[in-house]
């Protein structure tokens, strides 16, 4: 075997209540290894996280086919896991390690303990891969040590896809696909039609300004539409489009885009991520036409029922506007997942208290309309790199690396998300998770 490609494993061990919903395919190792496969090159991809490989089987598979090259990802919440994945194995091979964490992880990755080579690539990956797999590349790295390779792929590079619309992807890299969405009972395929993210969150590690040399890009019209027949005729009785973009709503012009997309096809379902500022230009008329073209989802980052906490974490929404604007979207007629964080650093429990009050009023006005509002809810934990990560290192308030939170496990009963870093807040952590389950259990 040339390659394998592994979405990494977020846990050690296999978890018996993994949540379909809360897993997202690895579309850009997808890429990844379709490019791969389009060069002749011989390239298996494992979905530890879909699939529920443990620490230790993964080890054992990989031992066990020996590739001559390994891609694998890491995130900050498993950046100890994959650290000993890449420093158990043993038999000669190349890593080449990707994901939006490297940026600000590849001096602790080039300190790895391994003889084995490393190729740390920071960017879009399809392309540069490739290459490193041909021994064919065409610029330098950026740092180097020893056997230890930096390398950057951004709107300088050529490596850096400028025009993704023609981009191609072997759907048979994904072995799970389609999946059963069982909120609503929807068989569900997903695609990716844009890269990059235009806001600056300050606990968000896609954030522009810490990827201001990666334009957003988006794939035209005629592209999503091709791919969407191509899933229809791949898939019998497919019913729904999930769009994982980081922000596939960014402003008007975005819902008319994706309202004319998917009014031509009548027969699907879709869902997406977007803002609450996305909506700041939209007329009740713009996002009932959401709703005709077959959107009965969006996922949308409200965070805080605190004006203080939303300005301290760049979040532009008020109060006001999180209710105006969701009133609209359930007056359409269209579900809302919202995503809620407690304990950001310095937050206290009036904070978490207006938190919960404005999860509360807006999971009032979906029943007003008859609709869906569905929590999903997060500790605060500080992502590597991000602002208000690099602000708490600057005052040494560091306090650990992400693990697994076993006490708010039990506490909730999910284990899909429950990572910790420490608490940042002026709230006991008793606390946290007591304001943490409540508004999950809004739910029921």
């Amino acid at each position: 075997m040339d390659v394998v490609l592994i979405n990494s494993p977020l846990f050690k061990d296999t978890k018996v209540n993994h949540n379909v919903d809360d897993y997202l395919p690895p579309i850009g190792l997808g890429y990844i290894a379709t490019n791969l496969k389009i060069n002749n090159i011989s390239c298996t991809l494992i979905d530890a996280v879909s699939e529920n490989i443990s620490f230790d089987t993964l080890l054992q598979e990989l031992n066990r086919v020996k590739p001559v090259f390994i891609g694998i990802n890491i995130f900050s919440t498993n950046f100890i896991i994959t650290k000993e994945i890449i420093e158990f194995i043993s038999f000669k091979t190349t890593f080449i390690v990707g994901g939006n964490a490297v940026q600000f992880l590849h001096k602790e990755i080039f300190d790895f303990i391994t003889s084995n080579e490393i190729f740390v690539v920071i960017g879009d990956g399809e392309l540069i891969t490739v290459d490193i797999v041909q021994f064919k590349l065409k610029e330098d790295p950026i740092a180097a040590r020893e056997n230890r390779f930096l390398y950057r792929v951004d709107n300088h590079s050529v490596y850096f896809p400028k025009n993704i619309s023609n981009m191609q992807l072997d759907r048979s890299f994904f072995r799970n696909e389609p999946t059963q969405n069982k909120i609503y009972n929807l068989k569900e395929a997903a695609i990716v039609t844009s890269r990059g993210c235009i806001y600056n969150c300050a606990f968000c590690g896609a954030a522009r300004k810490l990827n201001k040399h990666s334009d957003v890009r988006e794939r035209n019209i005629e592209s999503v539409i091709n791919e969407i027949n191509y899933l229809e005729n791949l898939y019998n009785s497919l019913e729904s489009i999930r769009i994982l973009d980081d922000l596939f709503l960014k402003n008007n012009q975005n819902i008319e885009k994706a309202s004319n997309i998917f009014l031509q096809k009548q027969n699907l379902k879709w869902r997406a991520m977007a803002h609450t500022m996305s909506f700041s230009k939209s007329t009740q008329e713009d996002i009932n036409k959401l709703y005709q073209s077959g959107c009965y989802e969006l996922s949308i980052g409200i965070e805080s029922g605190s004006e203080e906490i939303l300005k301290m974490i760049h979040k532009l929404s008020t109060i006001s506007t999180i209710v105006n604007t969701f009133e609209k979207i359930f007056k359409a007629g269209i579900n809302v997942k919202g995503y809620f964080i407690y304990g950001f650093p310095n937050e206290n429990i009036d904070d978490a208290e207006k938190t919960f009050i404005l999860a509360s009023k807006l999971k009032d006005l979906a029943n007003k309309y008859n609709t869906k509002f569905r929590t999903s809810v997060f500790q605060f934990r500080p992502y590597h790199g991000t602002e208000l990560y690099n602000s708490l290192s600057q005052e040494n308030l560091l306090y650990q690396e992400t693990v697994e939170d076993y006490q708010l496990s039990e506490t909730i009963g999910r284990t899909q998300f429950n990572f910790t870093s420490g608490n940042y807040s002026n709230i006991t952590q008793s606390d946290l998770n007591d304001y943490i389950k409540r508004t999950l259990e809004l739910n029921n």
